[in-house]
């Protein structure tokens, strides 16, 4: 497919945009979502996660992930970001406000890196949440928002056991 101007094109930009819309619709996005790449303030991205992680099954099981079961923690990150995701392959598509789409790259890199996008996800709600009430528009968000740790798991805790110095003096 190509895609060109005619002498009617009063747009130059629309070229663009009409390159985003095959490239939407060959990564498995619905025509009526991908369509909407035409208005303004809507805008793509197209993620590569397939160099991310090395190993096949890990890379197969954080896609999983990502998807979450029955496509769950997909919508959830399509109503918390406001954006059309599309996950495909070794890609992840997705379309919306240069915000929304921030934020999906963050949380999808982030899962790819070993945190789980439940995390981000809760993160988003919150601020959320915040941004509705009156009062705390104002405020500083730091003390609400929930910092997560990482737990070490009983793997890690191996002793280290010292070697035996051996003297040749007998």
């Amino acid at each position: 497919m190509t895609v060109s101007t005619t002498k009617k094109t009063h747009d130059p930009f629309v070229i663009i945009r009409g390159r985003d819309y095959l490239k939407l619709i060959s990564r498995g996005m619905f025509v009526t979502n991908a369509s909407k790449i035409f208005q303004d303030d809507v805008y793509c991205e197209v993620i590569k996660i397939g160099g991310v992680v090395r190993n096949k099954d890990r890379f197969v099981r954080r896609r999983q992930r990502l998807i979450g079961p029955n496509e769950s923690t997909l919508k959830a990150m399509e109503v918390l970001t406001r954006c059309h995701i599309v996950v495909a392959g070794q890609t992840v598509a997705c379309l919306g406000d240069w915000k929304g789409i921030k934020r999906v790259r963050k949380i999808v890199l982030d899962c790819m890196n070993n945190i789980h996008p439940i995390y981000s996800l809760k993160t988003l709600m919150i601020e959320r949440e915040l941004a509705r009430n009156e009062q705390m528009k104002n405020k500083d968000w730091q003390p609400y928002i929930p910092h997560f740790k990482k737990i070490r798991s009983q793997t890690d805790d191996v002793k280290v056991k010292k070697k035996k110095s051996f003297d040749h003096a007998n």
